[in-house]
């Protein structure tokens, strides 16, 4: 009897480390690439010196983009909230209705719906991977008691973000010095500290607990968005606000080097991709703390209208990849992309099948990415838009759907409108693009509606526009 009982309780102390033998076995087999995205905030390639700019404050980003792939057109839409719906879901804005500038954490109002969208971050989690995000949060109100569930429901299950709140409550505004953050549903103490280096150090944290399974991790960063600010490597110093934007950027850029740094300590470098695009261009200085133009200069130009505005310099931007092994050294290429193909690429690469019932826009660039043969041609242009108006490019020339026809070969500021001028009724070059490019145009839908009012002062300004014409027409229209 003894015996037996002895038996018995060998067999129950083998069978966990049976299955714990089983689980890290199954983990090590599980060699799909970890992913690291990170979006940036507020910064166009006039001042990413691989991109052309004069700017020399991007020396880590730089590296990773001369020892990587980059992408030399990647359309984002000109401001914050509409590229990041788009970006997480993979849809054009015509096509989920969010076409416009909306802040529900800041206005309430609409959010974004985990039951009418599915979220990159769901799509790989279901297919084994784990998820995490840090740092800025806009689309949903956190604090609203039917949204504070919303990063889970997205698919992220662990996240350290800076919330966004309300005017009036504390998280309204606070994301850099003594910043508002919430790690895993509990507020943090921040007293003193950078919100940046919270995000940071959090990540780096994550990658040490997760490196032996494959994980996503979206870095939302809140650099380099104004309120323009002192940095912990500028602090106390009299600085003009463009300075201080470009501190803010090298600060950035710091932070950046540290997680490739940790990255290579923990030995995840080279089954690790990376990514870094940012979600609109360059704010021109709108804030009220910030006298002149925050723009850097790119070919000998100050750049401009890089916020609201579907001009190159809003929505044109970096798209840099980079892990040593399975990117491979510098690539530079010319394949006109679109966030809306991130959320295809990221599930391509995590080998898991995109959702049922669900009307994906964009195209996977895995093939480019891991430097394999594409089995169909890439598509020769890439879309954005705001509200009603839409944009379309190919290599050389961009269409607008208002009418307005450039050559960015020549005319990278869109200086020159050549709608309706002889060369694009005689050019066979120029008659070509544009009837492809209004084909495309043509073939678009409406904008799907939304359940609710986008509330943002700039939804509120076009609103205002529109009824002010609409009256002006009809003042016309009477005896």
């Amino acid at each position: 009897m003894k015996l037996l009982i002895q038996m018995i309780c060998f067999v129950f102390c083998l069978f966990p480390m049976q299955q714990s033998m089983l689980f890290a076995a199954k983990a090590k087999a599980d060699n799909r690439p970890n992913i690291i995205f990170i979006l940036l905030d507020n910064v166009g390639k006039d001042w990413f010196r691989s991109y052309g700019s004069q700017e020399n404050q991007t020396p880590n980003i730089d590296h990773l983009a001369y020892n990587g792939l980059r992408f030399r057109n990647c359309y984002v839409t000109p401001v914050c909230s509409t590229t990041r719906h788009m970006l997480l879901t993979g849809r054009y804005p015509f096509q989920s209705g969010w076409h416009t500038h909306h802040d529900p954490a800041i206005y309430g109002g609409g959010y974004f719906d985990w039951d009418r969208e599915v979220c990159f971050a769901r799509i790989l989690r279901d297919a084994g991977y784990h998820t995490c995000i840090s740092g800025k949060w806009q689309i949903n109100d956190l604090f609203d008691p039917a949204q504070k569930d919303a990063l889970k429901k997205h698919g992220f299950e662990e996240h350290c973000i800076f919330p966004e709140g309300k005017k009036g409550h504390p998280a309204h505004k606070q994301r850099y010095w003594d910043p508002y953050v919430i790690k895993n549903g509990q507020r943090m103490e921040t007293k003193g500290k950078f919100g940046p280096d919270i995000f940071t150090d959090y990540l780096i944290e994550y990658m040490k607990t997760h490196r032996d399974r494959p994980f996503c991790a979206y870095y939302s960063a809140i650099l380099t968005h104004i309120p323009v600010v002192s940095t912990p490597h500028n602090l106390g110093k009299e600085l003009t606000p463009r300075e201080k934007f470009a501190g803010m950027l090298n600060y950035s850029d710091y932070l950046i080097g540290r997680l490739v740094t940790a990255m290579d300590e923990l030995g995840i470098r080279d089954n690790t991709i990376l990514f870094i695009v940012p979600d609109n261009g360059t704010d021109n200085g709108t804030d009220q703390n910030a006298e002149q133009s925050l723009g850097g200069r790119i070919n000998g130009r100050v750049s401009g209208e890089g916020i609201y505005s579907l001009k190159e310099q809003g929505i044109n931007m970096p798209l840099i990849v980079n892990c040593p092994k399975l990117v491979g050294g510098e690539r530079i290429s010319d394949d006109l992309i679109d966030v809306s193909d991130v959320l295809p690429t990221l599930a391509d690469l995590a080998k898991a099948p995109l959702p049922k019932g669900v009307k994906i826009n964009g195209r996977s660039f895995a093939p480019q990415i891991l430097n394999q043969p594409l089995k169909t041609p890439w598509r020769p242009w890439c879309l954005t838009q705001y509200y009603k108006q839409r944009v379309v490019r190919d290599q050389r020339f961009k269409l607008y759907s208002t009418g307005e026809f450039y050559d960015l070969s020549e005319d990278p500021l869109e200086l020159h409108n050549l709608a309706n001028s002889n060369r694009t009724k005689t050019d066979k070059v120029s008659l070509e693009s544009y009837a492809q490019l209004r084909n495309v145009l043509d073939s678009l839908p409406e904008n799907s509606k939304l359940p609710w009012e986008f509330r943002s002062i700039s939804a509120r300004r076009i609103r205002a526009e529109e009824a002010r014409q609409k009256q002006a027409g009809d003042s016309n229209l009477k005896p």
